[in-house]
C-alpha cells in the first residue's frame, strides 16, 4: 500500500512590490533559462539547468539534453524545441495509475502462472528484487497508415506423368494493400535501454521473451506487441492525481520534441508496413506508403518495473500501472511444456518410422528399431521430467 504523501515544498511566493531588474520576459510571466550549473566539478556529468514554470512560476531543473520538462508542483509541461522557442504543450495528458507496488507484483504473479509455457506454481518460486515505479513521457502520434505494394510469388506445379512427371517453378504477380489506424507510441527519450522493455510496447515489436534454457526445440512462447491505443482512458494531466498514487517523484523528463516524434513514428509505420508486405510476397518490387497525421498528444504514462530471480537468474516484467496488465516481460519455460514439445516431435518421428516398416515390401527391421528407439525416448524424457526440479 502506498505511503502517506507528503507534499514538496510550495513555490516561492511571489515578491512584494515592484520588479527589480527583471526582464520583460520575466515580468510577462514567460519561462525564462538561468546559466547552466554543474552538478559536481566534475566535467564528464551533465549540467543542470534552470527556468520558471510558464503556469505557477516555480522553479523547473532539467538535465543537459532534456527538452520536455514537466512541473512537479502544477503539472505544466514546456518544451523546449529551440534556441529561445519555449512553448507550453497543451496536449497533456496522463494515464491515471491505479496501482501500487504490491497491487503490481500481483498482476506480474497473475501473468507468470498463465500460458502453456510457463510453470503453473512459478509465482510461490520467484524472490522479487526490484520494483520501481516510473512515469515515462510519450508522445502519441494519431495517424494512419496506406500503403499500395506489389511484387512476385514464387509458385511450383507438377506437368507431365510418369516418367516425364516433373515439378517445375514459376513466378505469378501479386499486389495488395495495407491500411490502418494508429496510436503509435514513440518514447519521448534518447536511449530506449535506459529502463527495461520501453520499445517492447510498439507495435510488431517482440513483447514476450520465453526462456528456454539449454532446450533445443524452441517453438512458441513469445508475443508481438497489439496495435493499441495508449490514449484510451486518459485524462488530462494532474499532478494531484500521481500524488494519491505516490508517484509524483518519479516522473520523467523527455528529450525529444514533438516533431522528430511525428517523423519518428512516420517511420517506423514505413519500415512496418514493408516488412508485412514482404512476408506477403518471395520478392516486392514496388511499395508506396503515406502517413496521414491527424495529431500528436503527450501522454505520461505510469508503470512498474519489476525484476524477479528464479533459479539464480533475474527476469523483468513491465506492468502497466492505468490499465493493471502486463506490457512486457520475460518468464522461464516450465518444465512439462519442454517435455509436451520433445515428446510430440518424438513421437510424430516414430509414427513415421513405423509407416515406412508398415509399408516395406523387405519387411527391414531398422524402420522399427526407429520407431522403438524415438518413442522409448519420449517416454523416458517425460519420467525423466517427472523427477526434475523446476
Amino acid at each position: 500500500m502506498p505511503e502517506d504523501i507528503v507534499d514538496g515544498p510550495d513555490p516561492a511566493p511571489e515578491s512584494q512590490g515592484e520588479p527589480q531588474g527583471e526582464s520583460q520576459a520575466e515580468a510577462a510571466g514567460e519561462p525564462v533559462e538561468t546559466p547552466a550549473q554543474s552538478v559536481t566539478a566534475d566535467d564528464s556529468k551533465p549540467e543542470i539547468h534552470e527556468i520558471s514554470c510558464s503556469n505557477c512560476g516555480a522553479p523547473l531543473a532539467y538535465m543537459e539534453g532534456e527538452a520536455v520538462i514537466t512541473c512537479e508542483y502544477c503539472g505544466t509541461t514546456t518544451m523546449l524545441a529551440g534556441y529561445d522557442n519555449i512553448v507550453t504543450v497543451e496536449s497533456h495528458f496522463l494515464l491515471p495509475p491505479k496501482v501500487g507496488r504490491d497491487e503490481a507484483i500481483g498482476i506480474a504473479s497473475g501473468w507468470l502462472k498463465k500460458g502453456f509455457y510457463k510453470s503453473k506454481d512459478l509465482p510461490n518460486k520467484v524472490t522479487w528484487r526490484k520494483t520501481e515505479a516510473r512515469v515515462l513521457p510519450y508522445w502519441i502520434v494519431r495517424c494512419t497508415g496506406n500503403t499500395r505494394w506489389s511484387g512476385m510469388q514464387k509458385r511450383t506445379k507438377t506437368v507431365g506423368s510418369g516418367k516425364n512427371k516433373a515439378t517445375k517453378e514459376f513466378w505469378e504477380p501479386v499486389s495488395g494493400r495495407i491500411t490502418e489506424d494508429y496510436t503509435w507510441p514513440v518514447y519521448a527519450r534518447e536511449d530506449t535501454s535506459e529502463f527495461w522493455g520501453i520499445r517492447n510496447i510498439e507495435p510488431g515489436k517482440q513483447c514476450v521473451f520465453p526462456d528456454w534454457g539449454k532446450f533445443i526445440f524452441r517453438f512458441g512462447g513469445s508475443k508481438r506487441a497489439p496495435n493499441k491505443n495508449l490514449l484510451e482512458g486518459k485524462m488530462d494531466f494532474s499532478i494531484d492525481e500521481l500524488k494519491k498514487a505516490n508517484m509524483h517523484e518519479h516522473i520523467i523528463n523527455g528529450q525529444i520534441i514533438q516533431d522528430r516524434a511525428e517523423s519518428s513514428a512516420r517511420n517506423r509505420i514505413i519500415e512496418l508496413h514493408q516488412a508485412q508486405a514482404e512476408s506477403k510476397a518471395t520478392k516486392v518490387t514496388d511499395i508506396d506508403t503515406t502517413i496521414d497525421v491527424q495529431g500528436v498528444d503527450l501522454v505520461y504514462l505510469p508503470i512498474w518495473e519489476l525484476v524477479y530471480s528464479f533459479s539464480g537468474k533475474d527476469y523483468n516484467v513491465l506492468v502497466d500501472a492505468s490499465r493493471q496488465e502486463v506490457l512486457s516481460g520475460e518468464a522461464p519455460v516450465g518444465k512439462w511444456a519442454k517435455a509436451t514439445i520433445l515428446d510430440i516431435i518424438f513421437l510424430l518421428i516414430a509414427a513415421v518410422f513405423a509407416a515406412i516398416g508398415a509399408t516395406s515390401d523387405g519387411g527391414a527391421a531398422w524402420p522399427w528399431i526407429g520407431a522403438g528407439v524415438f518413442g522409448g525416448s519420449a517416454i523416458a524424457y517425460s519420467v525423466w521430467t517427472a523427477t526434475m526440479k523446476e
